[in-house]
């Protein structure tokens, strides 16, 4: 919990500081390219606003997104990290629209930006290369999606200050036309971030795949584990900034459930130990493949299930109750296995019979099981007393 909030604190602090900044760039680029005439200056202020409403929506969205999984939202609140960045990324295309509209309406009549304009394109870019470094460095550190996606809207405003830069001395050097063009790659250059960033939180909402190299790194930490002979029906989804994780183990078929719980604890702990991002995995653990490929389909289909324990049992104890040698009946275990059924059956005997005899009662035994309807094996064994 403490790391929680030292990280969400980190990325609230990089995240003022980028409003703060944006704050004022956009003021000065405003007033500047007003009083300069330079519409690629006005466009570029238009992305430093949108950059301040990115700031404040990233602000919420960490702070949501940092709240506690309750009652409403058991798999946490992760995804309010995504919604702000789908906010974020129609904030841009939005704002991309408006300044070509706005450079558009000035194409008629270009007008020769002041030498300020020029001086304060350069101020902005390397302001906005500072914020997209610092922010970056908190997003890799916290695995904050929309702090990367915050970290590269700096990014597209430092390059977009670099065509602003370029339509301004273009502009001074006798080719006016050269401002309001800049202003058009502007334009398109927000556009286009809003479309990817949407695209990529559009992904998250609908829960899509992750990065292959997500699932090849779960498959390398699995091939490390002890007791784990194969894994399939391997998924992973984003929740925000986090990981969710489900996968099926196949154990050896003759393990017991709590032995096979331990194996699946050890992948649990596992996958959260070397995958900081990861912060839920569900392990399912089989006995063998429970998919099967049927010919000429590409859909998996699940084994026929057989009948339950409790009525095998059933038949176990009343075909062995005709057998008055057996004394009692200690264990049954149910094997289900390759569309078979197999019974280990644990059996009491006198402790003064021959071991010649008791072979053949176990025989007898066997055989009667064998005639059970769903039983394909039987395998009997001698209890040396009853204490369990």
């Amino acid at each position: 919990m403490q790391k929680t909030d030292l990280t969400e604190k980190d990325a609230l602090k990089v995240t003022w500081l980028g409003l703060l900044a944006n704050l004022l760039l956009a003021l000065a680029k405003g007033f500047i390219g007003f009083i300069a005439n330079s519409s690629a200056l006005i466009a570029d202020a238009g992305h430093s606003v949108s950059d301040l409403l990115s700031d404040g929506i990233t602000l919420w969205a960490v702070r949501m997104s940092g709240i506690p999984k309750d009652k409403n939202h058991p798999y946490g609140h992760g995804k309010f990290e995504t919604v702000g960045t789908f906010i974020v990324a129609l904030l841009l295309l939005f704002t991309g629209i408006g300044v070509a509209w706005h450079v558009f309406n000035k194409m008629d009549s270009p007008e020769v930006p002041g030498t300020i304009a020029l001086w304060m394109a350069g101020i902005a870019i390397a302001v906005k290369e500072v914020l997209y470094h610092a922010t970056r460095m908190v997003a890799r550190r916290t695995g904050s999606r929309i702090l990367l996606a915050n970290a590269w809207h700096h990014r597209s405003d430092a390059i977009s200050s670099v065509a602003a830069l370029v339509g301004i001395g273009g502009a001074q050097w006798g080719l006016p036309l050269m401002d309001p063009i800049a202003g058009v790659l502007v334009a398109g250059l927000i556009i286009k971030t809003g479309i990817n960033i949407g695209y990529e939180s559009i992904r998250e909402l609908t829960d899509e795949a992750v990065e292959e190299e997500v699932i090849s790194d779960l498959g390398q930490i699995l091939s490390g584990i002890e007791g784990v002979d194969h894994y399939h029906e391997m998924r992973a989804r984003r929740m925000g900034p986090h990981l969710l994780v489900d996968l099926h183990i196949q154990v050896d078929s003759m393990m017991s459930i709590s032995a096979g719980h331990q194996v699946a604890e050890r992948v649990r702990l596992g996958i959260l130990e070397k995958l900081p991002a990861v912060n839920e995995v569900l392990v399912h653990v089989d006995a063998e493949d429970d998919f099967f490929e049927v010919e000429g389909t590409e859909d998996p289909q699940k084994i026929v299930l057989m009948r339950p324990q409790s009525e095998i049992e059933n038949d176990v104890k009343k075909a062995l109750s005709v057998i008055p040698e057996i004394e009692g009946i200690t264990h049954i275990y149910c094997h289900y296995l390759n569309k078979e059924l197999t019974v280990q059956v644990n059996i009491l005997l006198d402790v003064e019979m021959r071991i010649r005899d008791a072979q053949k009662i176990a025989s007898a035994a066997r055989m009667k099981i064998e005639q059970i309807i769903d039983i394909d094996a039987a395998d009997l064994h001698l209890e040396l007393d009853d204490a369990f």
